[in-house]
Parts: C-alpha cells; sequence; structure tokens
C-alpha cells in the first residue's frame, strides 16, 4: 500500500474499508458483530463504508489537486512578470539599436 489511503467505517463501525491513492479498494475488515447480519444488511453495510471511503479519498484527491492548480497559477503569475519585464528590455534595446542605426 502506497500513498495516501482513506479508511471508512459504516455508520455503527461493523465494516471498515480502506481505499488507496489511486481510488482501489486495498481492504476491508469485518467486526464478529457484522457476521452476524443477513446477507442482504451486511452488503449495505459494506457498500456503505466503501462509498464513505471513496468519498473521503476523493475529497483528499480534490485538495491536493487545487492546491496544485492554485501552485501552477502562482507560478504562470510570476513567469507573465518576467516575461513582461523581459520583453520591456528588448523592446528598448530594439529602440537604442534603431536610434544608433539613424
Amino acid at each position: 500500500m502506497g500513498g495516501k489511503s482513506a479508511d471508512e467505517r459504516s455508520l455503527d463501525g461493523l465494516v471498515t474499508a480502506d481505499i488507496g491513492a489511486d481510488g482501489l479498494l486495498e481492504g476491508l475488515r469485518l467486526s464478529p458483530r457484522a457476521l452476524r447480519l443477513g446477507s442482504e444488511a451486511l452488503a449495505e453495510h459494506i457498500v456503505s463504508a466503501v462509498r464513505a471511503a471513496q468519498q473521503d479519498q476523493r475529497d483528499k484527491t480534490g485538495e491536493g489537486a487545487r492546491e496544485g492548480l492554485d501552485t501552477m497559477v502562482r507560478r504562470l503569475d510570476e513567469m507573465e512578470v518576467q516575461a513582461e519585464r523581459a520583453f520591456g528590455h528588448l523592446t528598448s534595446t530594439l529602440d537604442e539599436a534603431l536610434r544608433r542605426l539613424e
């Protein structure tokens, strides 16, 4: 198991699901009490725990994506400022060269 993972329990803690950084189910744990449930109730608990863990992982991934996007926007802003300065310097150098040629 690598990267960040999400770990979520069903509402009453009978089922625990682990979702890996890739969004896939990595593990599923059932408490001894969960094994006494009927198959339909157990299935509902499993689905609930897996969905909660998937949502938690999606939320974590979304936060990372937003942070990455914010960093990229800041970097692009810095590059724009640098490009404007470089263009201004180039323009003044060209203007001076043209004045000398005249």
